[in-house]
């Protein structure tokens, strides 16, 4: 959940508050322009896709000097091409106003852009009084997902940290406790996918603070952080997908001619079994968790992962809501809530949210609900 003042917290508890979107505008961490109003944002986080956070915003320049901001070539203002946008929302309420910070965001394209000019009095080329251009936002990552690696490599440092700030250049919050990697990883040709393998024995995931440093989202859910109770809607929906009952872990034999590390971990009994008692398939059948590291080097190790692995991923977090509730620009991939059920009257439930969205007044959680 992002970190605000205790007076913001209780102004967004309440009604009567304004927001106001502004961003300020990067090139090689230099700013190029400050506190631009933002027209029309639209900004989601996405917990299970690899460029997790995503935006639209408009922009509108009025200028007496007759500039404009629509990108003609590479390296203008607007010109996607390394240039970054720190994303922030003002929440105020009387003479109270605090800035929140909302994501640091590549600028990704530029897929509309409009400029309106007037003729000159005196006569020449004509004088532009406004332009407008469109951007579209992505996350950090995508550069990190861009930037492959071109033949096979391996760590160059021990520390799970110094490693992860090494492959993307980008500053840390450390927010779970460092590890060694072990000296057989290596990494193909995706950049991102070993920064998931960096992570992977801590059961971990790697996430984006809002102000872009890379930090660490642990997949085990932590206590809750807030309640969700000013809420507008929260339809429920059931998913079998996301359900495992079977989960095959592989590790990695230090012995160069040595046999394959596989272990398998399989739910025996109850609705989720992967076979009935007389070994036919169940009526839910087999979903199959796969699991590699290159950490595990011994079978007896794969099987222990397997084995603890398997409560967590067969837990049954099928069930989800979206959940509407009036704006509010703390919510984060990963928070662990307390949903305070209008339509049940009052009924309390632990849910971990999985991606975030806002529009408008409204902010909308996908959820998982904890069993």
């Amino acid at each position: 959940m992002r970190e605000v003042s205790e007076k913001c917290r209780r102004v967004l508890e309440g009604d009567l508050f304004d927001i106001d979107w502004v961003a300020d505008l990067y090139y090689n961490g230099t700013p190029r322009a400050q506190n631009l109003p933002i027209v029309g944002p639209k900004f989601a986080w996405d917990g299970a896709a690899q460029i997790q956070g995503t935006g639209s915003v408009t922009i509108q320049w009025d200028d007496v000097f007759g500039q404009s901001i629509v990108p003609q070539e590479i390296g203008d203002l607007f010109s996607p091409f390394g240039a970054e946008l720190q994303v922030d929302v003002i929440v105020s309420a009387g003479k109270f106003a605090e800035r929140i910070p909302m994501g640091r965001f590549v600028l990704d394209s530029v897929p509309d852009a409009v400029e309106y000019a007037v003729e000159h009095p005196h006569g020449g080329v004509p004088v532009v009084v406004e332009s407008t251009v469109t951007l579209s936002l992505v996350d950090y990552f995508v550069r990190i997902a861009r930037d492959t690696f071109p033949f096979p490599a391996s760590p160059r440092s021990t520390s799970m940290w110094d490693e992860a700030q090494r492959l993307t250049g980008l500053a840390v919050f450390r927010s779970i406790p460092d590890r060694v990697l072990p000296t057989n990883l290596t990494y193909e040709e995706d950049r991102l996918d070993a920064l998931g393998r960096v992570f992977a024995p801590s059961n971990a995931r790697p996430a984006l603070t809002p102000a872009g440093a890379l930090t660490a989202m642990p997949k085990d859910w932590p206590a809750p952080v807030d309640r969700l109770e000013l809420v507008l809607d929260a339809p429920l929906e059931m998913r079998s997908e996301n359900v495992y009952n079977r989960v095959v872990v592989e590790g990695k034999n230090p012995v160069p001619d040595g046999p394959p590390l596989i272990a398998v971990a399989e739910v025996t009994d109850g609705f989720l079994r992967t076979r009935n008692a007389d070994g036919t398939r169940s009526p839910f059948g087999g979903n199959t968790y796969r699991y590699a590291s290159e950490f595990l080097t011994t079978q007896a190790m794969c099987q222990q992962t397997a084995n603890e692995m398997l409560p967590r991923v067969s837990r049954i977090r099928a069930v989800t809501r979206r959940v509407v509730e009036q704006f509010n620009p703390l919510r984060e991939v990963g928070d662990v809530l307390t949903l305070v059920d209008p339509f049940r009257q009052g009924q309390e439930s632990t849910v971990r949210v999985s991606s975030v969205s806002h529009s408008g007044a409204e902010t909308q959680l996908e959820v998982e609900v904890g069993q």
